[in-house]
């Protein structure tokens, strides 16, 4: 079964990151802060902790959950926690990524998995992959954990350039780490 909305398209490719973050609200500049800000908010299945200092962005895709940006200009890193409603359905993590991964494909974008692992965050088990991404000559790395709850799918995701990409996996690692799910 495959949950994707049928408008779903990766935004986190090359050629799409940058026109969304710059439409990103300038008034939250990322800054030198440090330490998180608890996300928990009526109607989100979850509760996270994220950077401080980082900003929101709409997407207008119609996924729910919290998208966030290192800065209101491009470039910058991008963290999605976003969910659908399963509906009572059963998924096959596996599955989802290949689609996931041939919606990329269909978009231009050239993908490589680097990592694959099983991982339990907030106690919703999931599977977790590390993928480079190339587009027009722009080089990505993008972390996505897919999870599958006992009423929504989850679909957690960090993207960057290749050269920040570290710094910044260590504070996405640090927010799925504080994931709680309601």
């Amino acid at each position: 079964m495959n949950l994707r909305p049928p408008n779903f398209r990766p935004l986190l490719t090359a050629g799409l990151l940058a026109p969304a973050l710059l439409a990103a609200p300038p008034a939250q500049a990322a800054t030198a802060q440090t330490g998180t800000v608890r996300v928990a908010a009526p109607g989100l299945p979850f509760a996270v902790s994220l950077p401080r200092g980082w900003v929101g962005v709409n997407f207008k895709d119609g996924l729910k959950g919290v998208n966030i940006a290192s800065q209101a200009k491009a470039p910058a890193a991008l963290m999605r926690f976003t969910y659908i409603p399963k509906q009572g359905k059963t998924l096959v993590l596996k599955n989802e990524f290949l689609g996931f991964e041939q919606a990329v494909k269909q978009g231009g974008t050239t993908i490589r998995l680097l990592s694959e692992k099983s991982v339990r965050y907030g106690g919703v088990t999931g599977l977790s992959h590390v993928y480079d991404l190339a587009q027009q000559g722009k080089k990505l790395r993008m972390q996505v954990w897919f999870g599958s709850g006992a009423k929504n799918f989850y679909n957690f995701q960090l993207t960057d350039q290749t050269a920040t990409y570290s710094r910044n996996a260590a504070l996405f690692g640090a927010a799925l780490s504080s994931v709680k799910f309601n």
